[in-house]
């Protein structure tokens, strides 16, 4: 399967990544600009709505990843399954307390 850097450096499978989810918050931040003409009422404005907008731009592409499916006679949704599937890399300790469903930091 393919990856994705984000721009911290964290690596996603590319199923996980959608650019299409700052459209919405993008085309707010553009009209609160061309009605306005200022850069700070934009800033203020316009942040707030890309922020309010985040959640339910992203929301019709993540809600098929919550119906529920039986795996090996579990009941988990599909994330449950993709993030099961996607095994992430780390220390062996710390892969073995999320085995155990103890999520620490040390």
């Amino acid at each position: 399967t393919g990856t994705s850097i984000s721009g911290d450096g964290h690596i996603s499978p590319i199923n996980f990544v959608f650019p299409s989810q700052l459209i919405p918050g993008a085309v707010v931040l553009d009209v609160v600009l061309l009605i306005s003409g200022s850069m700070q009422l934009t800033a203020v404005v316009g942040g707030l709505g890309f922020g309010l907008l985040f959640y339910p731009g992203n929301w019709p592409m993540m809600a098929p990843l919550h119906l529920p499916v039986e795996y090996n006679g579990m009941m988990m949704t599909l994330a449950d399954l993709s993030g099961y599937h996607y095994v992430r890399t780390g220390m062996p300790e710390y892969i073995r307390m999320v085995e155990k469903g103890q999520l620490r930091t040390f």
